[in-house]
């Protein structure tokens, strides 16, 4: 199976775009080499001697004029990464970035009780125990783990083939989901598959970046990111996909076109293309269908406002048993920051009245999310995240 490079466009990858050969390396490498990184950290109680290494390699490095450092925060790669950075300002700590060949990238490191710590855009002490982050992202692994802990995941089969894909249809309720076994963002990712012929279409646009996907179960609702820190559900937010809804008369595309005139400054338009088009189709629409009054549709899988969504802080409003549910996750995923995906019709009412899962964990999620949702009280997790550095220990 060929590879189509497509760096600077792809409507599967969505708003942050990447090389496919070199993603599809990458994942391969990644798979391979996850496997020694598990064994790793299980040798290891804690990343001390990773810390030491990335101290003498970037000392090496800067000695040789290759590596540079950073104070200006703006130039900080993500908002994520700018939201702990402002946040170790107000406690007097300096945080300065890795620049590469003149390039700022999402490394940086913090001058603490006289020491350097090297870290990538969430600062995780090194003595945490942090083992699960060697396999968190791989969805079949996590759901397998989940379902053994009686924590609610989406029954799910790992596939690499498309006749692994045909025997794994046949086995699952539909509607049905592929996506890549590990990665992030949604990237060439398919909903709503109800035929064998849209699963093979799905895993083919799956294998354009990876050669291990994983079919699950669909699971109804929205899509919710639960942060945990230090086994604490500490953020509960809400990002639904674009939509609308008809009014009788008007076709889907003029609903689309008068959204994008009158949104919420802080959202995004409502890119009209192929993803959308097929997303749309597989619910029996196009662009020119008429939809009745008061019938809203998803137009397309991936949510928040970087899409066109909306987006909600939720943690007051979640029902206490959520709370739980998310400290017993965190316990069994031994790592200290984790952001869960989940999808469930209410949080506020009981769980345990309603069909949910948790379908992803995330080792390096972004917490400013919590942070910037259009409704909802903000909540700085920067705050939760150096607090992690408070409890005392032997450095």
């Amino acid at each position: 199976m060929t590879h189509k490079d497509t760096t600077k466009s792809c409507n599967a990858c969505g708003t942050s775009p990447m090389n496919h050969k070199v993603l599809f390396t990458f994942n391969v490498l990644e798979e391979t080499l996850g496997k020694l990184g598990e064994i790793m950290m299980k040798l290891s109680k804690n990343q001390r001697l990773v810390n030491y290494f990335e101290k003498v390699l970037h000392n090496t490095l800067s000695l040789v004029g290759i590596v540079r450092f950073n104070t200006d925060m703006e130039k900080a790669v993500t908002g994520r990464s700018k939201l702990i950075w402002e946040e170790a300002k107000r406690r007097s700590l300096k945080m300065e970035q890795i620049i590469i060949f003149g390039k700022p990238i999402e490394h940086y490191r913090v001058h603490i009780n006289g020491k350097d710590f090297y870290f990538e855009s969430l600062p995780i002490p090194p003595w945490l125990p942090q083992r699960g982050y060697a396999w968190i992202d791989d969805k079949f692994k996590l759901a397998r783990l989940l379902q053994k802990e009686n924590i609610p995941a989406p029954k799910s089969i790992k596939i690499r083939t498309r006749r692994s894909t045909e025997k794994a249809f046949d086995l699952l309720n539909k509607p049905l989901i592929i996506k890549p076994k590990n990665g992030s963002r949604g990237r060439h990712t398919t909903t709503n598959i109800n035929t064998k012929e849209e699963a093979i279409k799905a895993f083919n646009l799956g294998y354009q970046i990876t050669p291990s996907m994983v079919i699950q179960e669909h699971l109804f609702g929205s899509v919710y990111r639960a942060t945990v820190i230090n086994n604490k559900l500490v953020g509960f937010f809400r990002g639904d996909p674009p939509n609308v809804t008809g009014n009788g008369k008007s076709t889907i595309l003029e609903l689309i076109e008068e959204k994008n005139k009158n949104h919420h400054p802080l959202l995004s338009n409502i890119e009209i293309n192929n993803e959308l088009v097929t997303f749309i189709k597989r619910q029996d629409y196009t662009l020119e269908s008429v939809l009745e009054k008061d019938t809203a549709i998803n137009l397309i899988a991936k949510t928040g406002r970087m899409y066109g969504g909306y987006t909600k802080e939720m943690l007051p409003d979640v029902h206490p048993k959520i709370h739980e549910i998310f400290k017993k996750a965190g316990q069994v995923l031994e790592a200290p920051v984790i952001g869960f995906d989940l999808i469930i019709e209410d949080p506020t009412l009981d769980p345990d009245t309603q069909r949910f899962g948790i379908i992803e964990a995330n080792s390096l999620p972004f917490i400013d999310l919590h942070y910037f949702a259009l409704e909802g009280t903000p909540i700085n997790l920067a705050e939760n995240v150096w607090d992690l550095w408070k409890d005392p220990h032997p450095q």
